[in-house]
């Protein structure tokens, strides 16, 4: 089946402040640069690894896919499974079912906030 591909995801990454790479250029040093940064520091502020305002969030409902998704990994009882961004942890109450541990890294609270309470004991 052939994927498609989203315009934002396709995009390339944007060097900082009107820095290249292998540029020794300042913001001080251009004026396009400050204006530029601004624009920038309040995504930044809210979380410097990402900015997720750029980004939206896909929730994995169908649980045939889900399922699907699990059984095409081939998980055995003695793997270890890193799965980033669970959301609402449907597809990681499943591999919690095959994997020996499942460590989740999700940046949203409120998500980690309601996987936390789906796999409680699990």
């Amino acid at each position: 089946m052939p994927r498609a591909v989203s315009a934002k995801l396709s995009r390339q990454h944007e060097p900082a402040a009107g820095l290249r790479p292998g540029s020794a250029r300042t913001a001080a040093s251009n004026p396009n640069a400050a204006h530029a940064s601004n624009q920038n520091s309040s995504a930044t502020t809210k979380n410097p690894i990402f900015n997720t305002d750029k980004f939206g969030q896909h929730i994995l409902k169908n649980p045939l896919v889900a399922q699907g998704i699990v059984d095409k990994a081939n998980l055995k009882p003695t793997d270890m499974v890193l799965e980033v961004g669970p959301g609402t942890g449907n597809l990681t109450v499943r591999i919690l079912e095959k994997a020996k541990k499942t460590t989740v890294v999700e940046m949203d609270p409120r998500m980690a906030a309601e996987l936390s309470k789906r796999v409680q004991g699990k």
